[in-house]
């Protein structure tokens, strides 16, 4: 299909509209020499996948997300133990947690998007909180399962507060280094965790959060790699 070029656009922002890979949107517009710059107004090719061009794909719908393609296990637990849902609270709302994970990327969505040369990362950080949202409901229903509530505190009872987020206003690159930190922090946690926690289920789920910490980290990585390096 032809698309018009809006302004904010990027060649990454469409690809992820619309659910394809990056590299085919490239290949499918040779005409653009360039592909970090492009104007509004540009017409280019957007080589939908044939099951959207048969009038199932929405446009403006839900984008793919920078998630592990691999289904999440199902949510269940051997047995309710409180003692579980206590040490899950740390990755639920603790300082090293999802709810702080959305939080810091989500703050630097907000700060990096407020810079045209930024937007492309900024997405990026808005996805990887939305994946973090999905980790954080996970862990929230095997802590019911477990017998526990999932308040906004840590394993300790400290509730969550602001200043866990590293917000390095105006400073993207700092921003980048703190999202790859948080992130290994956080897969340090989670493997702590799963030996921690005697139960195949919540073993299983904590894994599978695991495997997208890690894309987040690489996606991070790269995106630090090639908007900070020096040369």
């Amino acid at each position: 299909m032809r698309y018009v070029v809006q302004p904010g656009d990027t060649m990454w922002s469409i690809a992820q509209k619309y659910g394809i890979d990056l590299n085919q949107l490239i290949m499918a517009n040779p005409q653009i020499t360039n592909p970090n710059l492009i104007y509004p107004g540009q017409i280019i090719i957007v080589p939908l996948p044939e099951e959207n061009k048969k009038g199932g794909y929405q446009p403006h719908g839900p984008t793919k997300l920078p998630e592990v393609d691999e289904p999440y296990p199902e949510i269940r637990v051997e047995k309710p133990n409180p003692y579980y849902a206590q040490l899950l609270m740390e990755d639920y709302a603790g300082s090293v947690s999802e709810f702080t994970a959305i939080n810091q990327y989500l703050y630097h969505y907000f700060d990096m998007n407020t810079r045209p040369q930024w937007h492309e990362v900024a997405e990026l950080e808005e996805a990887i909180s939305i994946v973090e949202m999905r980790h954080m409901e996970i862990l929230a229903k095997l802590i019911f399962l477990l017998g526990g509530h999932p308040v906004y505190h840590d394993s300790h009872g400290v509730y969550w507060c602001g200043y866990y987020v590293a917000y390095l206003t105006s400073d993207p690159c700092a921003q980048l280094r703190a999202d790859i930190q948080a992130e290994y922090k956080a897969i340090a946690q989670y493997q702590k965790r799963i030996y921690e926690i005697n139960d195949c289920f919540v073993q299983a789920n904590l894994a599978r959060i695991i495997k997208d910490e890690e894309l987040h980290a690489r996606l991070f990585t790269e995106a630090h790699a090639k908007h900070c390096a020096k040369g």
